[in-house]
């Protein structure tokens, strides 16, 4: 069995806890156990956003039992074996790829969707 590190972006673990300790429990609760699934297996077609920068899968997975609410999990084909992820709201696709240029330091990459 595959089994892969999931964590945020390097320098960004404090903004992953701010955002994960500002979440209500039961969505708290789901982001973790997201955690644990996408450690043993990668999501699933039906929540990827697209291919940033040729390098980078995007995805925006619904929380359980917290649909307003996603998980935003990006995957880099290079290192296909550290998931990076950050939970976020609405229009999460676009706000994935937002913050994975951010986070990755990416300038004008290309966006496949």
């Amino acid at each position: 069995m595959t089994t892969y590190r999931v964590e945020p972006v390097p320098g960004y673990e404090d903004e992953v806890i701010v955002l994960f300790c500002g979440l209500p429990l039961k969505c708290a609760d789901g982001f973790d156990s997201l955690l644990d699934v996408f450690a043993e297996r990668e999501p699933g077609i039906l929540y990827r956003c697209g291919l940033l920068a040729d390098r980078y899968e995007v995805y925006a997975i619904d929380l359980p039992d917290c649909p307003e609410l996603k998980m935003i999990l990006s995957i880099d084909r290079r290192e296909p074996s550290q998931p990076r992820v950050v939970p976020t709201s609405d229009d999460s696709c676009n706000q994935g790829a937002s913050l994975a240029i951010r986070q990755f330091g990416l300038i004008n990459p290309s966006w496949e969707t």
